[in-house]
Formats: structure tokens, C-alpha cells, sequence
């Protein structure tokens, strides 16, 4: 479950950054960029909160891959 938590909050805080763009692009204001990523840090730190150990940047790959069925990493 943390992995997929680790994955909806990484996917979020990239959308905040894509929707920011298009937004200002737009001459408006940023909120929805600003809510993605909010809630992109709050999963974040839901997963962090389930899972007893320190996430690193190494582990998307692994949570990716466990979600994805592929073979996880050790």
C-alpha cells in the first residue's frame, strides 16, 4: 500500500508542475497546481507513515516495479 501511495504522490507533485505551466501560460492563477501538490505531498507522507523504513529516490523504481508486477528489488 505504501508503494502505491509513494507513486500517486510522485505522479501528483509532476502534474503540479505541468498544470503550474499551463496555468500561468494562461495568465491564471495557479491553484489547481498548487492543490495537486499539496495533495502529492500529503500521499507522500501517508506512505512514509505506513512504511516503517526511510523512503529514497531508489525506491520509486522498486515501488514502481512491485506495482507494476514486475520482479521487486532487493
Amino acid at each position: 500500500m505504501s508503494d502505491l501511495l509513494l507513486l500517486a504522490g510522485v505522479a501528483l507533485c509532476l502534474l503540479s508542475v505541468v498544470l503550474a505551466v499551463v496555468q500561468l501560460l494562461q495568465t491564471q492563477p495557479p491553484r489547481a497546481a498548487i492543490l495537486a501538490l499539496l495533495g502529492g505531498i500529503v500521499l507522500l507522507f501517508a506512505g512514509a507513515w505506513m512504511d516503517p523504513e526511510p523512503f529514497s529516490p531508489a525506491d520509486i523504481p522498486a515501488a514502481l516495479d512491485t506495482v507494476t508486477g514486475g520482479a521487486p528489488a532487493s
